[in-house]
């Protein structure tokens, strides 16, 4: 049953990926008071089987490996060391990847290759998604790139730009060159690739990503919430 679960979640994400798909959600104005903009539901559905409602753009950051010492691991988010992104506790749009590792900082929604957004498809809009602990009906089901596409036999809209019937993927690894965590067994600092720079071995077939897959039923204008799942002090946005 878990094996069909997922099978029926990456044919849905890859369906979000075809340029003429009907998006489940569009952007509007948030009803929730000083949210700026939110996402809602475009149609009534009944949740019968597991539905992905939208993908998650933006800059992934992966999970620390077993050997760097993470009490000197970077925890600054791409878009906060460009200078126009708030640090990382005060970021509403840092997506930690439980399952994976990792998070998605979607506040950084360009492209750090072609300058293209990363968030051109419209199903591509996770991002806006409001918190509400208490009213939530979605959740986040993190997953590897590499496998999504696997399933789907194919490899090719991993490139900037995507293909003619797709486009290509909301996220993109880290490539900024900062510095990363410390290798305890090499002793020395190990540092995310630049833009200029190959994909190094490591990180090859690590990018993930992030869809918000419905928990109850929708009917049509209603407004997509997540629990953030936020802990004390909370952020002044949250507060």
């Amino acid at each position: 049953m878990l094996i069909v679960w997922k099978r029926r979640i990456y044919e849905q994400i890859w369906n979000l990926l075809k340029r003429r798909h009907e998006p489940f959600v569009q952007v509007g104005k948030s009803t929730i008071q000083g949210a700026g903009s939110g996402v809602f539901s475009r149609q009534h559905i009944h949740n019968d089987v597991p539905t992905v409602m939208c993908l998650y753009p933006g800059i992934y950051t992966p999970g620390m490996p077993s050997y760097g010492a993470h009490h000197l691991a970077n925890q600054v988010p791409p878009s906060f060391r460009r200078g126009k992104g708030p640090s990382m506790h005060h970021n509403a749009y840092i997506m930690n990847l439980q399952s994976c590792g990792g998070y998605i900082d979607g506040w950084s929604i360009k492209s750090q290759h072609d300058g293209e957004k990363l968030d051109a498809n419209h199903s591509a809009c996770g991002h806006l998604v409001n918190h509400d602990a208490q009213n939530h009906n979605t959740a986040v089901y993190s997953f590897s790139w590499s496998e999504v596409l696997e399933h789907n036999e194919t490899e090719q809209i991993a490139k900037r730009g995507g293909d003619e019937d797709h486009f290509s993927l909301p996220n993109e690894m880290r490539s900024d060159g900062s510095p990363w965590y410390y290798d305890e067994v090499e002793g020395e600092i190990t540092c995310f690739p630049t833009r200029d720079e190959s994909t190094p071995p490591h990180l090859t077939n690590q990018l993930c990503g992030a869809a918000l897959v419905l928990t109850s039923p929708v009917s049509k204008g209603d407004e997509l919430l997540l629990d953030y799942c936020l802990q004390e002090p909370l952020p002044k946005w949250a507060e």
